[in-house]
């Protein structure tokens, strides 16, 4: 099988002949390593939205400027309710960007980012995503509806930041939740754009940890969002995924009796605070799509293919797994051990894996 099949053959409910190994761009950069761990089997994985945003009625001003050696960007916002300004740098990796200042900083920018909101205009764009599978081909696989966030963690981590999100909802209730209609409402329009589409896999980037949201606020905003959605995407046979990469004991009840398909970027201990083991047994009916724990990729070899071990035998025999890089890799390090990773694949991810073999 290529590796565009085993990765589709597991979102099927199928058991393809090996453990898919998924990464996605733009690590590792291209070259010869990267070269060589694709012809062993290493996926690449893109995002491409079936759809475009437009903001007829907002005006954009942006500027760039180097803070620190990294491009620094300002982007300020005129809305007929206001204007908000947003700041962000560029981190290196993956070239995501770090907010440094948000668009709400007080009560008073709510007006501004609901009308920011409520001004966009979603048109399909179902032929870029299908250009961008042909493009791929079968070397690994396209997301076809990269969501961003659900509205409460767009607001949390987008929008807001930490502290002024505790104090919206606590303080300004009419405003907060307001807001967080009307992001729900635009995402509606979004998923029923990506319903229609022609891909497989519609994708929450929620970034969920436990500690940043709570059980109560789980079960209260994103269960019933995750469930609408997921009902949504069913009837066109789709499949509705979350960016799981944090802490998430405490919500491992909640995300197995959620809508969600697949916890993706799932991180095993020691990044996160559960096990592979303990993730397969609370949600066996989950397809679990890991990221290799981050700081084990800076152990020696025989620790990084240990680990690797460890967690296809908890997997075992392997159905609804698939193996990933979800998260950024230490700078100076992935040379190393996305080859020792990827050979520990070819000698123990055959599938189905037996925990009796003496491999493992």
């Amino acid at each position: 099988m290529n590796p565009r099949e085993r990765i589709t053959a597991v979102l099927h409910g199928e058991m393809p002949d090996r453990v898919p190994f998924t990464i996605k761009r733009p690590q590792p950069p291209q070259g010869e390593i990267e070269r060589k761990l694709r012809n062993e089997g290493m996926a690449i994985c893109i995002e491409e939205l079936p759809f475009t945003t437009t903001r007829p009625n907002v005006e954009v001003l942006r500027r760039e400027t180097l803070e620190g050696g990294r491009p620094c960007f300002e982007e300020t916002y005129r809305t007929d309710a206001g204007e908000v300004t947003q700041t962000w740098v560029v981190e290196p990796g993956y070239g995501s960007r770090h907010i440094t200042q948000f668009l709400i900083k007080s009560v008073q920018d709510y007006r501004a980012v609901e009308s920011l909101v409520q001004d966009e205009i979603y048109t399909p764009a179902f032929e870029r995503f299908r250009r961008a599978e042909q493009v791929l081909g079968q070397d690994g696989f396209v997301f076809d509806g990269w969501l961003g966030p659900s509205p409460l963690l767009k607001m949390l981590w987008e929008l807001m930041g930490p502290e002024a999100f505790a104090i919206g909802l606590a303080e300004h209730p009419k405003e907060f939740h307001g807001l967080y209609e009307a992001l729900l409402q635009k995402q509606r329009e979004q998923v029923r754009i990506v319903a229609d589409g022609p891909g497989l896999v519609a994708h929450f980037s929620e970034n969920l940890t436990a500690e940043m949201i709570g059980r109560r606020r789980f079960q209260q905003y994103l269960l019933p969002v995750y469930s609408e959605f997921s009902s949504m995407l069913k009837s066109k046979g789709k499949l509705l995924a979350a960016h799981c990469d944090g802490h998430l004991k405490s919500l491992a009840d909640d995300l197995a009796v959620s809508a969600l398909d697949i916890i993706e970027a799932f991180c095993p201990f020691p990044d996160g605070d559960m096990t592979m083991d303990e993730a397969r047994r609370r949600w066996p009916d989950k397809i679990i799509w890991i990221n290799f724990p981050s700081a084990v990729h800076l152990e020696p070899p025989e620790k990084i293919r240990a680990c690797v071990r460890q967690i296809l035998k908890a997997a075992a025999p392997g159905q609804r797994f698939l193996f990933g890089i979800t998260e950024d890799i230490p700078d100076g390090v992935w040379e190393v051990s996305l080859p020792v990773i990827s050979a520990a694949l070819q000698e123990y991810g055959a599938l189905p894996i037996s925990v009796a073999s003496e491999v493992l």
